[in-house]
């Protein structure tokens, strides 16, 4: 008997596709339907508790891309989680165009979980290079935590 490899969670396969690009709401929302089967009109519910979970968790920070770089929203972890709910229940399309309310970038909280599942996988570190050659986001601030001052 083979043993068989242990599935992905989502957030580990989430954060797995972090090793490539930051990902995006319609990412996150076609990878909950594919492995959860979810459908309207609970698909929207069902990524917006996994993307809480990652901004949570601080496994990922929220922000925008621009001019090809990341660039992590000065919020708390809630206030970020809150403003992607608002603005994508605010667009017209729920498919939503890259990176149109957010991008979504690994933390060093978030590369120690991609870590671990390599590992389990048996894969080599070519995945490291490929990480490497863009930097690790902040995570937005913990809710209890006081603001810049």
């Amino acid at each position: 008997m083979t043993p068989t490899e242990p599935k992905r969670s989502i957030v580990e396969e989430l954060l797995v596709s972090t090793i490539y690009d930051w990902i995006d709401l319609g990412y996150v929302r076609s990878t909950v339907r594919d492995l959860t089967g979810a459908q309207p009109p609970e698909l929207h519910a069902a990524t917006m508790k996994v993307v809480g979970a990652l901004i949570a968790d601080g496994l990922v920070a929220a922000g925008d891309v621009t001019d090809g770089a990341f660039q992590e929203w000065d919020c708390t972890r809630d206030e970020a989680i809150a403003r992607i709910d608002q603005e994508w229940r605010a667009a017209s399309d729920p498919e939503l165009w890259p990176f149109q309310v957010a991008a979504l970038a690994p933390t060093q909280d978030g590369f120690r979980v991609i870590a671990g599942v390599m590992a389990r996988e048996g894969e080599d570190d070519s995945w490291r290079r490929r990480l490497a050659q863009g930097s690790l986001a902040q995570a937005q601030r913990p809710d209890s935590s006081p603001g810049p001052t």
